[in-house]
This record gives structure tokens, C-alpha cells and sequence, in this order.
């Protein structure tokens, strides 16, 4: 977890969705979704938290390049869609990346600082399930889902998916 505590007082300055391409989903909540950060003193860097894709359970970052093929904010849903309805079969399925930075959805978080991290376990469990990523005025819940991994802010995807933990027991929030 120490790879998460490095992120704390880094300044957002570019935000992307980080989407598995949601062949055929029947729910939108069933889609892989993640954030990709660009921080300000790394712009050639993409900073993606997820989900570990080995075991499906842990919180997991990687770093990647920052992707040449990129969509737009406005491109998010009809894409989505098409790929839920499973439109053309000549797609290629793999990741997609959108630069949403400049979506007012995200306004609390591009041009802030992390201002804390908190680990998401289930009581008993020493292994966190997801993290709560902390802004002045927002947040960032990265959680796993049925595919992969979901995320909701403030304003994006509020699906209160935490919830869905509760019936496996008492949801902790611990700092790193």
C-alpha cells in the first residue's frame, strides 16, 4: 500500500476513464471502469487504479504511457452504449481511454490535490476490497465489481456500490 501513500498531495492535471470494452453488458454497473491520473509533476505518465485483474479483489496501480488513441468526454456514452448493444461486430474489445478533464463532472478533482487515501475492508479481513481516494470537495470510490472494477465520484456513477459490501459485513475505512 505504500504505492498509494506516494500518491497523497499529488495535484490532478488531466483525468481519464479507463474503460474494458462492455461487449454485449446488460448493466452498466457490470462495466470495468477506472480512473487513469495524469499528475502535474509526471505529465507523461498515467497513473491507473484499479482492480488487480489476477485476483479480482484488491486494489491494484499501474503506470502506463499516455495513450495516443484516446476518446473525448462526449464520446463516453454513446460508445458505451454501442458497445452494450453489441452494435459492430468488427470492434476490436480491449481498453479504452477517455480524457475527461475537461467534463465538469470532474471539476473537484483536475487541478486539486489528493488530500487522502482510505483503505476499504470488510471487518475481519486484513485485505481492502477498494479505496476511497479524498479531494477538498470530492472523492473517488474504486471498488471492484462483477467484470473487473467501478468507480463513482461526487457527481459520476453514484451508485452508492459500497453498499453492496455490507452484506458480506462491516465496512471499514482505514487511512494509508
Amino acid at each position: 500500500m505504500r504505492e498509494f501513500k506516494e500518491l497523497i498531495k499529488k495535484m490532478v492535471d488531466k483525468l481519464f476513464l479507463v474503460i474494458w470494452a462492455p461487449w454485449g453488458e446488460e448493466n452498466e454497473s457490470d462495466i470495468d471502469v477506472s480512473f487513469g491520473f495524469v499528475f502535474k509533476n509526471k505529465p507523461n505518465e498515467l497513473c491507473v487504479i484499479s482492480v488487480d485483474k489476477d485476483e479480482l479483489w484488491s486494489p491494484h496501480i499501474s503506470f502506463e504511457s499516455i495513450p495516443e488513441n484516446k476518446y473525448s468526454w462526449e464520446d463516453f456514452y454513446p460508445r458505451i452504449k454501442m458497445w452494450m448493444n453489441a452494435e459492430d461486430e468488427n470492434l476490436i474489445i480491449g481498453k479504452e481511454y477517455y480524457d475527461v478533464t475537461k467534463s465538469e463532472l470532474f471539476d473537484n478533482i483536475i487541478g486539486n490535490e489528493i488530500e487522502g487515501i482510505e483503505l476499504l475492508k470488510l471487518e475481519g479481513n486484513p485485505e481492502p476490497f477498494g479505496l476511497k481516494i479524498l479531494f477538498k470537495d470530492d472523492y473517488i470510490i474504486s471498488i471492484p465489481n462483477s467484470d473487473g472494477n467501478t468507480v463513482e465520484t461526487k457527481a459520476f456513477n453514484k451508485t452508492n456500490g459500497i453498499e453492496n459490501f455490507k452484506h458480506l459485513g462491516n465496512v471499514i475505512h482505514s487511512k494509508v
